[in-house]
């Protein structure tokens, strides 16, 4: 902790370590969300699948502490290796809570996750994920395709207006179904222009200097750094409907998150059952 506070202080002196104080402190006096109260008992002895985690928000003191709550979770990372868990082996040794028994670890993409079964998974966890996507609607269709019918999403996205994209624009959500019409893959880098003339490394003193940030966002299909796009709840919920998951909650948290609770819609056959 102390050595993680020293590069802080390094990249962004007082003022970023004291954004980094504010943005813990945030984390460690989390309250539930109201979704979560109102939504918990869908996790109750159910089994999911995390996309990226696992996550601080679902553990016990986080806004949507799932995982003490549920039976089984797996989860998928994009690589052996990346900036946030280091390195990591397929298998069964997901460890996401420590009461529970590991889950198995999948190394594939979001947006291609071949080999996992259909219509296999109660929920599906995402936090702080999908921004680091290319093509948003690829990937949730593929998390879409595991979910049973009834199945639950927990989706968090940074809100742009309060992180360091807060000079970028809001993605309009035509540009999000052009992606996906024009089969964009993990390799663009057709937003780094703009990322790299309105970033505020100010607000992101891990990144380091401009120098170093450039050259990150360069290697971008690497580490996954890059935020592709930026989001506001208005595009969030448009998003999540656009790919025929229904939107039960959406909420808008401190520090920076927007939270959205969504449901994979039964067959109408069933619906009157």
């Amino acid at each position: 902790m102390i050595r993680r506070a020293a590069d802080i202080f390094r990249a962004g002196g007082v003022a970023g370590l004291l954004r980094a104080t504010k943005s813990r402190m945030h984390v460690l006096l989390a309250k539930p969300a109201m979704s979560f109260l109102t939504y918990k008992n869908q996790f109750v002895g159910k089994a999911g699948i995390e996309v990226g985690g696992p996550s601080r928000v679902f553990s016990r003191r986080g806004i949507f502490p799932v995982y003490s709550l549920v039976e089984k979770l797996d989860n998928c990372n994009f690589s052996g290796t990346t900036l946030w868990e280091g390195l990591i082996s397929q298998g069964k040794n997901y460890q996401y809570d420590p009461g529970k028994p590991a889950g198995q670890q999948y190394v594939v993409e979001a947006t291609d996750m071949k080999g996992l079964p259909s219509n296999a998974y109660d929920f599906v966890l995402s936090s702080h994920m999908l921004e680091h996507t290319a093509n948003p609607i690829l990937a949730l269709l593929e998390w879409k395709r595991l979910l049973k019918a009834g199945g639950m999403l927990v989706l968090l996205l940074p809100d742009g207006r309060r992180t360091f994209d807060h000079r970028r624009p809001i993605t309009p959500l035509v540009h999000l179904i052009d992606d996906f019409n024009a089969g964009t893959a993990e390799d663009d880098l057709t937003h780094l222009p703009e990322i790299l003339a309105l970033h505020d490394l100010e607000r992101d003193p891990e990144a380091g200097d401009m120098a170093a940030f450039k050259s990150r966002s360069m290697h971008n299909f690497e580490n996954r750094c890059m935020h592709h796009h930026v989001f506001d709840t208005q595009l969030a919920v448009a998003l999540v409907e656009h790919v025929g998951l229904m939107v039960k909650a959406a909420e808008e948290l401190r520090p920076h998150h927007i939270l959205l609770v969504a449901q994979k819609c039964l067959p109408s056959n069933a619906a009157h059952l």
